[in-house]
């Protein structure tokens, strides 16, 4: 592409194509300004405006424009009269303004409007009037989502070759999340030393081998048996011994039983044994003040840990070796008027993957959290996100599910079960495929 100096923008409600353009362009011209034109409020026309998208856009982009400029500008879209008039207007105050700052009669030069964002008609008469108004000194791009690619307009003559975004543009959690008005809380409960990935490390190490975690799963089940209430804390009758929670034909119980006393002797507060003539027991009597925490305990030992077991996986195979960029665990997220959590969230680039985590091997409960995760992923990073939904469904459950969403999801939704795991390589290679689909 030639020469740019006044960068334009049209502004719809996915801000994310326009930084990934706007970013380019910042990091590869001589830009002086940067402009985002948004549409203005009509109630009478049922049209929102589309400012706040524009502004949350110049507020991470401020943070690199250095002395590039970046301006907002309100057009009516209600027809094409009020989009070429306003289009029209901006145009002219700003090449006024400009001769007015520089102090000489030369008109602006090197202009290119991007026209991805926004509605088709916006996006039409924006580009129509552009041409009519500035002719030979305007150029014109349009950016492929599906493709992260930047395509330079011909017009009518041979087309030009596209620019691919996906490895020259990056974006950071709090900015994505900014873009659509939401913001990264801190997460008291994953914040310290309490159920920290750090903590558990040797635990989670020890689940990727395939046979530790099959033996885990039957494990699990006995250990319901012996808590069957997760409402309580209290095990089953004639189940006090920490040797009966953990009996020797489990193989993994010897790490269990490491992971255990570490909580007792390093958290006491969440933990559900008690010493007596050097022999653990469970404990039987519980305050109501304590019953929270053990039950929080209880809560990870039977599943809270795979978020973080799938996170350390992510971290060492795909964030260590430079295939996504950015992979965080727990984030607590918020706008003004919701909050909610994301298990893990993943970035490669500038496009947003979450994950969900469930134990579950419920085909109902795991679809409505394959919805969910695809909702919260939309909201917080835009149309083109994408989710992958982490479940202990079997082979053909898992392949039912998948189907049947990507169809109605428009494979935007990834979803994996028990199986899938392992070998550990063919889990990532899963998600390296679908993080380039």
């Amino acid at each position: 592409m030639k020469t740019i100096e006044h960068l334009y923008l049209t502004v719809g409600t996915d801000p994310v194509s326009n930084y990934a353009v706007a970013d380019f362009f910042l990091e590869n011209q001589n830009l002086k300004t940067i402009h985002f034109i948004h549409s203005t409020e009509d109630s009478e026309n049922n049209i929102q405006s589309t400012e706040p998208f524009a502004a949350h856009l110049k507020s991470v982009l401020d943070k690199k424009a250095g002395d590039t400029r970046i301006f907002l500008h309100g057009i009516r879209i209600k027809d094409s009269f009020s989009i070429h008039k306003d289009i029209q207007n901006i145009l002219s105050d700003f090449e006024s303004s400009e001769k007015s700052d520089l102090k000489n009669v030369q008109t602006i030069q090197n202009v290119h409007l991007d026209y991805s964002g926004g509605t088709k008609e916006m996006a039409l008469h924006s580009y129509e009037t552009f041409k009519d108004v500035l002719g030979e000194r305007v150029t014109f791009s349009y950016y492929d989502s599906r493709r992260n690619r930047l395509k330079e307009d011909s017009e009518l003559g041979e087309p030009v070759d596209s620019v691919f975004l996906g490895d020259k543009v990056e974006i950071d959690f709090a900015d994505l999340f900014e873009l659509h008005g939401y913001s990264i809380i801190e997460n008291e409960e994953h914040s310290g030393f309490v159920f920290s990935v750090e903590f558990f490390k040797e635990f989670l190490d020890a689940l990727q081998d395939r046979e530790n975690f099959e033996n885990y799963l039957d494990w699990r089940d006995y250990f319901f048996s012996v808590y069957p209430d997760s409402r309580k804390v209290e095990p089953a009758e004639n189940k006090v011994k920490l040797s009966d929670l953990l009996p020797p034909e489990f193989p993994i119980s010897k790490v269990l039983e490491k992971m255990i006393l570490k909580i007792h002797d390093e958290m006491p507060e969440y933990s559900f044994l008690e010493e007596k003539g050097g022999e653990y027991y469970l404990k039987t009597d519980v305050s109501n003040k304590q019953t929270d925490k053990l039950i929080e305990t209880r809560k990870y030992i039977v599943g809270r840990w795979f978020e973080q077991y799938v996170y350390v996986v992510l971290k060492e195979n795909l964030l260590e070796k430079e295939i996504i960029s950015s992979l965080d665990l727990n984030i607590m997220i918020q706008s003004a008027t919701k909050n909610f959590e994301i298990d893990v969230a993943m970035i490669k680039g500038y496009e947003f993957f979450g994950v969900s985590c469930t134990t579950d091997k419920t085909q109902s409960l795991c679809k409505s959290k394959g919805f969910e995760i695809l909702h919260r992923t939309k909201q917080i990073a835009g149309e083109d996100s994408k989710a992958i939904l982490m479940t202990f469904m079997n082979e053909e459950n898992t392949a039912e599910i998948d189907a049947d969403l990507s169809d109605l999801l428009e494979d935007r939704l990834l979803v994996l079960g028990r199986d899938d795991l392992f070998p550990k390589e063919k889990f990532c290679q899963k998600i390296v495929d679908f993080l380039s689909s």
